[in-house]
């Protein structure tokens, strides 16, 4: 979990500094066949900025790309400059 995180949690649900935060243990289940579970449940917590889209890669990645933008060029395109590095 990112730090970040963490602080948007807390500003989000109003805990002050005065209020101790507490976790609870959390198992996560029925995520995709070759990933762990933590990234299928925190696959939308992160939604698309305005204008954007989610763009689904093959190997459950998401990213994001522009309203309108071909999904398979976005992937093909992804994939070249990964290949190239």
């Amino acid at each position: 979990m990112a730090t970040s995180m963490a602080f948007r949690w807390r500003v989000e649900f109003r805990l002050t500094a005065r209020k101790a935060p507490q976790l609870a243990t959390v198992a996560l289940i029925h995520g995709a066949e070759n990933e762990p579970p933590a990234p299928t449940a925190l696959r939308n917590l992160v939604h698309p900025p305005d204008g954007m889209m989610a763009v689904q890669l093959d190997d459950g990645r998401r990213v994001f790309a522009s309203i309108g933008t071909n999904a398979d060029a976005v992937k093909l395109h992804l994939a070249a400059k990964e290949n190239a590095s």
